[in-house]
């Protein structure tokens, strides 16, 4: 095939990179409900992926999830919608995380925060989790009042 002029070649390498990024796209839960046969256990990087969401967002407590925040690219604090607050580390670093307005959920079936395997940034980079950890929000976890703080 021989392609005539620079509109020809222009046209040919759009074409290409159309291509390149539908195959990195990933699917959006549909409906708000995850598909529960893709996978099931936190770090895998298997399940449906939640449509982009903003911190504190209405949309996010169909996942059990009242707000995050990123203080670097390597971790994400969740509030859950039970206020429990988890930490969740990835598996390498996860560039444009603390700068992201939005993030989507790597949903593996179960609603459960603890059990959702990474997130995907609104490019498309997908990040897994290593661990998604339950903090302690007990007061003796503060210190506050214990013995060794007086």
């Amino acid at each position: 095939m021989r392609i005539r002029g620079l509109h020809g070649l222009i046209a040919v390498v759009m074409v290409m990179a159309g291509c390149a990024q539908q195959a990195t796209r990933p699917a959006a839960v549909s409906g708000g409900s995850p598909d529960s046969s893709t996978g099931s256990a936190a770090g895998t990087g298997t399940g449906a992926v939640t449509t982009q969401m903003r911190s504190g967002s209405l949309e996010l407590r169909k996942y059990q999830i009242d707000d995050w925040i990123a203080p670097d690219d390597r971790t994400l604090v969740i509030n859950g919608a039970d206020r429990s607050l988890y930490e969740a580390r990835f598996k390498s670093l996860c560039t444009g995380l603390r700068d992201a307005d939005t993030i989507a959920f790597i949903v593996p079936g179960a609603l459960q925060v603890d059990q959702y395997s990474g997130v995907v940034l609104p490019g498309g980079t997908h990040c897994n989790f290593a661990s998604v950890t339950r903090l302690s929000t007990s007061p003796a976890a503060s210190h506050n009042g214990s013995p060794a703080s007086q």
